[in-house]
């Protein structure tokens, strides 16, 4: 990553020249072979604006980041990066970055990333900034924005947080005065600078293309953030000349004429006088020998394509999931033990949150004493949820384990682009383990009367994500060994703790019994586990499949359809939701003559929908009745007896086990 140039002045100036013609004449290629119909999809050339990323990366040392958005060939290049895997990444060639998956716009090696969602990364820049002054050290990240980033939300959550957290982090904000096609009149209100500096973040503005000018401005800037004096921002105002990707260009010819006079490399050529045409000859002939398209792109495999198989740990000691004794504890205690022990052995665990410290310890006191006994390790964070798990990302790019609390399920939405687009696919672009572990406290559900936006179970909206894990508690599993098993992944989890749990008396689990249950596991990573109130491994009559807060009211139903009815359900419970552990739940159900699912979340595409089509597709539900037991597709009301209407209840879900037991 580091650029090795001399400290003499004139041999400065050409290496600098020349790593500005690389870029050009690099991204000059790429676009005429789109002409040529060679290459297919979209490229984001940085034409024009070389200067900058030049000139700031002249500062960069080994440890130091760079994160940019999608226009990502210049930065990437201008920080050391390599031309030829750059170019086979771009024409899908396994040899490339990151080996073909990413393409022109995401990249990823162990001091740089960029990505297609428009301010994606400057969260994630946080994060990897306040990892490395957790650690001590001296290294910088560089944040890249253009100023239509300004337009994001996730911008203004990334100053206040850098801000407040004084983390070693520069913010470059390039403003080339068009978001794609609008120009910056259409689309940015106020001054770019009155921005940054409202959070209290030094903030200087040039308008240039000269490299030496710009590097000038960047050395300040690294000398005040590496000096540990907290964030900086450089605003360069300065223009890009190419179109946005390729050919969607409209802007008028005379303002275009206007900038091709300011052209970087027209102005570091007359400073260089007769020696740029030998630097531009050099770096044409690198650009050329970088761009040769092989004989044949040769694609990665499939089989080798990182897929949901590989989101789990191969090598792990099984055990019975659930814990032993208990009796007496709330949940919530329980939890606070767990994550006290975690904090102890773990030190690269740190917990994010909001109103996470004492005396508060959360909305629902699972941190309370931890912040106390811990200052270092408990975060507290504003209400940015988009925010926080941007930084939980980069904090876990870097190597620490992250976990994030929501204060309220429902606000995971304001994350998901966090999620989805970033956390989810770090782990696909590489062939390592170098995945995003962040683990997402997600509390759910309802029966307390909170109304439509803080009564929600939205966990459906996470299961169908390649690349994510979905797990829930129960009054069943043990906590810690959850917890223990989550913080061992290597990919992002998302973890659902009904609301109704915390404030539940855990009942006591002796010699393999939970009260009438005899309790089995699965042997997988995160066990599922069977409660039947008979030993006998004969058929049953039912099998009902529940998650989460749904356990006791289906170990509830079970007892009074054995009671009252003579029908024997058993209870399956999964600890993992996503990637659905189908053989775990096949072998449950196989012997039920009626599988009934039971969730809390709306029936429309839940968790039960995706558990039946699995089934299904193994032919095991061919001679089965097979129902479904979820809230109604609706909104959760606030009134509290219309509340319980909307969601489930222990007469509805026996009502649906006789409807299928017919």
């Amino acid at each position: 990553m580091k650029l090795d140039i001399v400290a003499d002045s004139q041999a400065e100036l050409v290496e600098l020249y020349y790593r500005m013609v690389l870029v050009r004449k690099f991204e000059e290629r790429l676009l005429a072979l789109f002409d040529a119909k060679q290459l297919t999809g979209t490229t984001h050339t940085y034409i024009g604006q070389e200067a900058t990323a030049v000139a700031a990366s002249r500062f960069l040392r080994r440890d130091d980041c760079v994160f940019s958005q999608h226009r990502s060939h210049g930065y990437f290049l201008a920080a050391g990066g390599d031309p030829h895997a750059l170019f086979l990444e771009i024409i899908g060639d396994r040899g490339g970055v990151c080996r073909g998956v990413g393409g022109s716009q995401h990249l990823l090696t162990e001091n740089f990333l960029s990505n297609g969602i428009l301010g994606g990364t400057a969260g994630i820049a946080v994060g990897a900034a306040l990892a490395g002054k957790l650690r001590g050290g001296s290294d910088v990240v560089v944040s890249f924005l253009g100023d239509g980033t300004l337009g994001e939300g996730l911008a203004y959550e990334s100053f206040n947080i850098a801000s407040l957290w004084r983390v070693p982090i520069i913010f470059v904000i390039e403003n080339n005065r068009y978001a794609q096609t609008t120009p910056i009149e259409l689309n940015l209100a106020g001054d770019i600078a009155r921005r940054t500096e409202a959070f209290g973040i030094a903030t200087d503005e040039i308008e240039s293309n000269d490299v030496v000018a710009l590097s000038g401005r960047f050395k300040t800037a690294f000398e005040h953030v590496r000096g540990g004096s907290g964030p900086y921002c450089q605003i360069v105002h300065t223009y890009r000349q190419g179109p946005h990707s390729k050919g969607d260009d409209f802007r008028p010819d005379e303002e275009r004429q206007f900038w091709r006079k300011r052209d970087p490399l027209r102005i570091a050529e007359r400073t260089l006088g007769p020696a740029a045409a030998a630097i531009e000859r050099r770096a044409d002939a690198d650009a050329a020998k970088a761009t040769r398209m092989p004989e044949q792109v040769t694609p990665l495999p499939l089989e080798e394509l990182n897929t949901d198989r590989d989101l789990l740990p191969k090598q792990f000691e099984a055990q019975d999931g659930w814990r032993s004794g208990g009796a007496g504890d709330w949940l919530v205690k329980h939890l606070q033990e767990v994550f006290a022990k975690i904090l102890e052995t773990r030190p690269d665990v740190y917990l994010l949150g909001e109103d996470i410290l004492d005396p508060y310890g959360g909305a629902f006191k699972v941190y309370r004493g931890l912040s106390t006994r811990f200052p270092d390790r408990v975060l507290t964070m504003p209400v940015s949820e988009a925010g926080m798990i941007a930084a939980a990302n980069g904090l876990a790019l870097r190597g620490f384990r992250p976990v994030a609390e929501v204060m309220f399920g429902d606000f995971a939405t304001l994350a998901l682009d966090q999620i989805l687009n970033h956390a989810a696919k770090f782990g696909r672009f590489t062939d390592s383990q170098r995945g995003t572990p962040i683990v997402l406290r997600m509390p759910s559900g309802g029966y307390r009367g909170y109304g439509p936006t803080h009564s929600q179970s939205l966990e459906k909206l996470f299961l169908g994500i390649p690349g994510l894990v979905v797990t829930a508690s129960d009054i069943v599993h043990d906590p810690l060994l959850i917890w223990e098993r989550m913080l061992g992944l290597s990919a992002p989890c998302v973890h659902v703790e009904n609301k109704t749990l915390y404030s539940s008396v855990l009942p006591e689990i002796t010699d393999s019994r939970l009260g009438r249950f005899y309790l089995s596991s699965s042997r997988g990573y995160f066990p599922t586990t069977t409660l039947s109130l008979t030993e006998r491994n004969g058929a049953n009559d039912v099998a009902i499949v529940a998650y989460g807060g749904m356990t006791g009211m289906a170990m509830e139903a079970a007892e009074r359809l054995f009671v009252e009815y003579e029908i024997h359900a058993t209870v399956v419970v999964p600890s993992q939701l996503a990637p659905l552990p189908v053989e775990d739940l096949a072998a449950a159900v196989a012997r039920a003559q009626s599988v009934v699912v039971l969730e809390e979340g709306t029936e429309r595409a839940g968790f039960g929908a995706e558990v039946i089509a699995a089934l299904s597709s193994l032919d095991l539900l061919k001679s089965k009745r097979v129902r479904r037991c979820a809230a109604f597709d609706t909104i959760i009301p606030g009134s509290a007896s219309l509340e319980r209407d909307v969601l489930p209840s222990v007469e509805r879900l026996i009502a649906t086990v006789m409807d299928a037991c017919k």
